[in-house]
């Protein structure tokens, strides 16, 4: 049985290569989308949540982004003075703020979005549904059970 601590990823255990992977991927996706667009990570996946999902509040884009809300303050406050997203008030709810994509926000993210992809495409293996699916249900599952653990997830980080 392998240890833990084995170099070799072909013979680590399952858990350890997820997490080596999944940290590996991360350095890559920060690397990826330096390259391809001005936006930090944080502010294209909270302009990707606010494209897929309009009018949303800044707490529920941070629940969305994994990210807590104070964290994702700053980017907002830049998003919005570099006229990529607007606030406005709730018009039922004078309180609330949503928060919308400008049409430039959406030209900045569609950009960002094409460089990122081509630079995942360079090393993303071919797999077919099965596989996906097959791969899915495991991180899912680890998810959850990493979420049961530790008393379930709020998304905010």
């Amino acid at each position: 049985m392998p240890g833990f601590l084995e170099q070799d990823p072909r013979r680590m255990p399952l858990s350890r290569l997820v997490g080596l992977t999944g940290r590996r991927l991360s350095h890559h996706w920060e690397q990826a989308v330096a390259r391809s667009t001005d936006l930090s990570r944080t502010a294209m996946i909270a302009l990707t949540s606010i494209d897929e999902q309009d009018g949303q509040t800044h707490r529920e884009v941070a629940q969305r982004c994994w990210v807590r809300p104070a964290t994702l303050t700053p980017v907002i406050d830049a998003l919005e003075s570099d006229g990529l997203l607007t606030r406005r008030r709730d018009p039922t709810d004078r309180r609330v703020v949503r928060l919308s994509i400008t049409s430039a926000g959406r030209e900045a993210l569609n950009a960002a979005w094409q460089g990122v992809r081509a630079e995942f495409r360079r090393i993303e293996p071919d797999t077919s549904p099965e596989q996906e699916a097959l791969v899915r249900q495991y991180l899912l599952a680890l998810l959850s059970g990493l979420n049961e653990k530790e008393g379930g997830c709020d998304h905010s980080g």
